[in-house]
């Protein structure tokens, strides 16, 4: 059988306190909600937006989490600027829609107006504000902007550690895979009935995926994945791809979803009866030599980033997941006075293939899927909810469809007197790691 080279070692780096039952109180009460905004969301780095959206001066993007708002535009000189979307004159919101182009940042109640830098240069009727107004005093407050992976992150605390110093080796998992070349296919939003914590454990153990996704058994060995814990409670969880389960008997031929991946780069499905085991092993010598015909460009990704699929989940609400020509971001987004509401965004990004990587590798250009090859418009965002998806009207991909019709019963049952604390498995421990974190970060009153 083909081996697949070893994987680097395992990252578990313990939380700076000790761990504690992960309780229901967590999950329902409004006290631990008004915490986490209080605490939390102030202090830690979020993602906001994809950087593509702030191409030009005049983009902006609203990011609204929880109670606050924020606005991020693109400067005249091609800087990111992230502000509070709060008028500085009676307190309302400036931008009232989610995204766009603008001249200028107008407030829709008075007209106060600001710079695509957030600086304050019109007000109307200026004389009659006894005593002038100080257009640097009054302009947009600013907050911390930066990018990586293609990705806009903001964080309110002018002392929170700078955003690669808390992303951390988390993110050098990611960087290999090239986020910021992918076009965006998808821009979901779900409005689910559960605790933006509830939704987000349930991406952190795979405990679950045997006994609600069986389509998973045809194409990983989910009970063979290496979990990472990393610091800043971010956690990783690294799955053999281009296999079947282990635990389950194995199949004499390719299923048809091998049999769909072996074709398309190059292989031959019948060459593996009665081998199927080794075509994990296979599969990154048939990737490089397909590839570049393809259209894609390998460069800089190792065997096992070909044969296997990798899901980090960045803290407090951000999970990328990646495989060489797709990736999946999708983040939990707290209701600002419920805990039993949250929203679920979800990116779909798939890496186009280019003609000019098969020119530079000297091969004719035959791409998989000649629709590949169309100019993608950005996909317009589509909200909806999770009754949507339960009655099949709206699809976020048959996983996370089947993970939505679940996760409204492990809200209610938060709520019994018959619960009161979870009971955690060894396939859990992302949960407890998080949960560990999540104390840290809440502190001694968590």
């Amino acid at each position: 059988m083909t081996q697949v080279k070893a994987r680097p070692t395992v990252t578990y780096q313990t939380a700076p306190r000790k761990s504690r039952p992960v309780t229901a109180e967590r999950y329902i009460s409004k006290d631990w909600l008004a915490r986490e905004f209080e605490v939390l969301f102030s202090r830690i780095w979020q993602f906001a937006c994809l950087e593509r959206d702030l191409a030009e001066p005049g983009d902006y993007r609203v990011f609204n989490i929880g109670k606050e708002s924020i606005l991020l535009s693109r400067t005249n000189e091609g800087e990111l600027a992230a502000f509070y979307n709060v008028c500085q004159h009676r307190g309302a919101r400036v931008m009232v829609n989610d995204f766009g182009w603008v001249h200028n940042f107008v407030c829709p109640y008075h007209g106060w107006t600001y710079g695509y830098d957030g600086k304050l240069n019109h007000v109307p009727d200026r004389e009659r504000f006894s005593g002038g107004i100080d257009c640097e005093v009054h302009s947009l407050q600013t907050l911390r902007v930066d990018t990586w992976a293609g990705l806009v992150w903001i964080c309110m605390d002018p002392d929170t550690p700078p955003l690669l110093e808390f992303l951390g080796p988390a993110a050098d998992r990611i960087t290999p895979f090239r986020l910021q070349d992918m076009t965006l296919i998808g821009d979901q939003t779900v409005r689910l009935d559960c605790n933006w914590k509830a939704v987000f454990d349930n991406f952190q153990e795979l405990y679950h995926v045997e006994h609600i996704h069986p389509q998973h058994k045809f194409m990983f060995d989910c009970p063979t994945s290496e979990v990472h814990l990393f610091a800043n409670g971010h956690t990783g969880v690294v799955i053999d791809g281009h296999t079947v389960n282990t635990r389950l008997p194995i199949p004499d031929e390719p299923n048809p979803y091998l049999r769909m991946q072996l074709q398309k780069f190059g292989g031959d499905p019948g060459a593996y009866r009665g081998r199927v085991l080794d075509i994990r092993g296979d599969f990154p010598a048939l990737r490089r030599a397909a590839g570049p015909g393809l259209g894609y460009d390998y460069d800089g990704l190792t065997d096992l980033h070909l044969s296997d699929i990798e899901q980090y989940n960045f803290f407090p609400n951000t999970m990328i997941t990646v495989q060489p020509e797709d990736a999946l971001i999708v983040r939990a987004r707290p209701h600002p006075t419920d805990p039993d509401q949250c929203l679920w965004d979800k990116f779909t990004l798939h890496m186009q293939p280019r003609e000019e990587v098969a020119r530079r590798a000297g091969v004719a250009f035959k791409p998989a899927d000649p629709k590949d090859l169309a100019p993608v418009p950005r996909p317009e965002h589509d909200e909806f909810t999770q009754d949507d998806v339960i009655s099949g009207n709206k699809t976020m991909t048959i996983t996370i469809d089947q993970d939505v019709h679940l996760i409204r019963d492990i809200q209610a049952g938060m709520h019994s007197r018959g619960f009161r604390a979870q009971k955690l498995c060894e396939d859990e421990a992302r949960i407890q790691h998080y949960h560990d974190w999540l104390d840290h970060f809440l502190g001694s009153n968590a």
